[in-house]
């Protein structure tokens, strides 16, 4: 006898308790996690931004450049902010040194977006605005000040929910982080202007190990908002001395994504409080094969030609420190056609 299964009246019976005919729901929730790094904000051409304030764009035109989520997200049903990642220093900056808390010092931090309130409900106004009260994940002790970063949850757990019905699109979220008071949190200053950029030593070669590169700021700034080993990244420099080919080198070296790691910082003025000078390495590296420093050959024929030794005004120029930028871990939830309604009878 064959071993085929043969079927009669009662097949529609035994396809459907493999397979029910159920009707699958028309939507979903689907989840979205949105990753920002402040660093990503227009710095150069918007001062008054800082990592603790800033403007993030959703989807935006093809023209936007900066702090840009390229996806789009309608139908939103809840928005939450998970968890923050900021710098371990000193947050506010005064003329008294014995003045530096850090924001593990405050019992939280909140976050407000405008236009994105109410998720919640606080015994003050900066409570309602929030949309999250953060705290450390481990409360440090001051012995471990060294930790570069702290790690920050959303301990209230809060989000906004449009339960009546789905807001329709969220384009942008302008954020804030603040202290408990609903002021900024950190009023540390990440963007300097730069005045010049010139050799440390007299411009002669060959160059040697101590040889560096001064640049040196219109901004003053303290030496917690840059520090040794912090990472800088500079943007629109532009040599004062075009004539050679070696400056258009020096311009794009000088502006490369990597950036560029702080050796030291220091001062024109002895005489005041603030610095206004950062040295970073040269273009060399330790060769393999003679056990010594090797130049570049096109910065050794730009030392020559025009790098000064002394602080000549350079045509432009910002940097910023990639250290002391803020990170966030944005949710959001919105509401989706359903189009895995796939069933076993659907693939025979």
């Amino acid at each position: 006898m064959s071993n085929s299964y043969i079927y009669h009246t009662d097949d529609n019976k035994y396809e459907e308790a493999l397979a029910p005919r159920t009707t699958p729901p028309d939507t979903k929730i689907q989840n979205h996690i949105i990753v920002i790094n402040s660093i990503d904000r227009n710095w150069y051409g918007y001062p008054n931004e800082t990592p603790y304030n800033y403007l993030v764009k959703l989807g935006g035109a093809p023209t936007d450049q900066y702090s840009i989520v390229s996806h789009d997200y309608k139908n939103v049903v809840a928005f939450s902010i998970d968890k923050i990642i900021l710098p371990n220093r000193p947050c506010i900056q005064s003329y008294n040194s014995n003045i530096a808390p850090r924001l593990n010092d405050y019992p939280y931090i909140a976050i407000t977006v405008a236009g994105i309130n109410f998720s919640s409900y606080g015994t003050n106004r900066t409570l309602n605005d929030t949309i999250g009260i953060f705290t450390p994940i481990l409360p440090l002790p001051k012995h471990l000040s060294d930790v570069s970063y702290l790690e920050f949850k959303n301990t209230s757990t809060q989000k906004k929910e449009y339960t009546q019905s789905p807001e329709g699109y969220i384009s942008r979220i302008d954020l804030s982080i603040t202290s408990p008071n609903g002021t900024i949190a950190s009023n540390i200053n990440d963007v300097l202007d730069i005045y010049s950029i010139y050799l440390n030593t007299s411009n002669t070669v060959p160059l040697s190990i101590t040889d560096s590169l001064v640049i040196q700021t219109n901004t003053y700034f303290n030496d917690v908002e840059f520090m040794g080993n912090d990472l800088i990244r500079m943007k629109n420099y532009v040599y004062h001395n075009m004539s050679y080919d070696e400056s258009g080198i020096f311009n794009s070296w000088i502006n490369r994504d990597s950036g560029h790691y702080i050796l030291d910082i220091g001062k024109s003025n002895m005489g005041t409080e603030l610095y206004n000078q950062i040295i970073i390495p040269i273009p060399a590296s330790l060769s393999r094969s003679t056990g010594n420093i090797a130049v570049e050959n096109w910065f050794s024929s730009f030392v020559d030609k025009s790098l000064s030794n002394i602080a000549i005004q350079d045509t432009s120029g910002k940097l910023i420190n990639v250290n002391t930028q803020s990170h966030l871990i944005v949710n959001i939830k919105t509401l989706e056609k359903n189009d895995a309604n796939l069933f076993l009878k659907d693939l025979q």
